[in-house]
């Protein structure tokens, strides 16, 4: 629907998903696993209230930290709530800071109740309404490697259930696009794919292993695509083969089978289809091992000098060893000329993607 949906935010998320001021769905707090709807309820009355926050320090200063507690801001911080309260990353939050064994969050809430108690204490003096401004020594932010692509996301779906800023597989579009024939989804429906030779890929997301009753290894591999996912099994020869490959959190292309799986000989008829795995490679691999010839069909009409340039100034930024070859047509005079690039050989790239999806009369077949 080419709708924009944006994860949380305390500063603009209500209990459920809305629509923001740009037209932009909004994640919901009371959707983040481990806030309860009493800190949802809190955090918006007081930004309601005295306005937005203006960063982490501000957030903790205002708000009862014994209704959003620990729980609720480690939720917070690893769905992407405070992303947009600061320069930092989200790894920062849970790093110990310098000397300490304590995490900067958990630094963050003692500095927030000793700014409260403050606060109090001086509204309650004599002199309260002359008391200078608060100043109480403001954690600092400890340096630290952020999390990886992978771990952000994984403990973002944890938090909101979905991958929702991004997903795993965003950096393998290419491959997904142009070298599988089917999707995960397809193959909940196996029996229409009967002989046929299909290739899937997408990111292991669970495995399960043990031993069958003759004391043999075995595993059960889930492959997830962002159409769905599918349960492989590994027994025997095929374990031996591909159990290698069979680790959480690699991203993989499948190549395989449909066939009958015949279970009792003496009736031919009592049979179970079976997706049976050939052959599994890094998606890592795809691109530099298995592109030899890249094929652009476009009309005559998109030839222009700025189209030219752009793709001109592809080979000098990331050079590729594929044959870039063009198929150049004419509706009008119902004429074709094939033509080859002997200069450059290119890279599929994201960049030459994109430079594709900018023109829908062109299409891009890869060998």
């Amino acid at each position: 629907m080419n709708l924009n949906v944006l994860g949380p935010d305390v500063n603009e998320s209500f209990h459920k998903f809305t629509v923001n001021k740009k037209g932009a769905l909004r994640f919901g707090m009371a959707g983040i696993k481990g806030v309860g709807s009493g800190a949802v309820e809190v955090i918006i009355k007081e930004r309601e209230k005295n306005g937005s926050f203006k960063d982490i320090y501000d957030f903790v200063e205002r708000l009862p930290l014994t209704t959003v507690n620990k729980k609720n801001l480690e939720a917070l911080a690893y769905a992407g709530a405070f992303d947009n309260l600061g320069d930092f990353h989200r790894a920062q939050l849970f790093a110990p800071l310098n000397n300490e064994d304590t995490s900067f969050l958990e630094n963050l809430i003692r500095y927030g109740n000793k700014f409260q108690a403050d606060k109090v204490s001086q509204e309650a003096s004599l002199f309260g309404a002359i008391a200078s401004e608060i100043s109480i020594k403001k954690p600092e932010l400890p340096n630290c490697e952020p999390f990886s692509r992978l771990e952000e996301l994984n403990k973002e779906k944890d938090s909101i259930g979905l991958y929702l800023s991004a997903h795993p597989l965003d950096d393998y579009r290419m491959e997904l696009k142009y070298f599988t024939n089917k999707k995960l989804e397809d193959l909940e429906d196996l029996e229409s794919l009967e002989g046929k030779e299909v290739v899937v890929a997408g990111m292991v997301t669970h495995v399960k292993e043990g031993l069958t009753k003759t004391q043999k290894q075995y595993a059960i591999m889930t492959l997830e695509d962002y159409s769905g996912s599918f349960e492989f099994p590994f027994f025997a020869k095929d374990y031996d083969t591909f159990g290698h490959k069979i680790k959480k959190e690699l991203f993989l292309r499948v190549r395989g089978k449909v066939q009958r799986k015949t279970w009792k000989r003496q009736n031919e008829k009592d049979y179970q289809i079976e997706f049976k795995v050939l052959q599994m490679t890094d998606l890592a691999d795809i691109k530099e091992d298995s592109i030899n010839e890249i094929k652009l069909k476009l009309p005559l009409t998109t030839i222009t000098n700025e189209f030219v340039n752009r793709l001109y100034s592809l080979p000098k930024t990331e050079k590729g060893m594929a044959i870039l070859r063009f198929s150049i047509y004419d509706k009008d005079l119902n004429s074709q000329v094939q033509m080859l690039s002997r200069k450059f050989r290119v890279a599929l790239t994201h960049e030459l993607e994109n430079l594709i999806d900018e023109y829908p009369e062109i299409t891009m077949q890869i060998k």
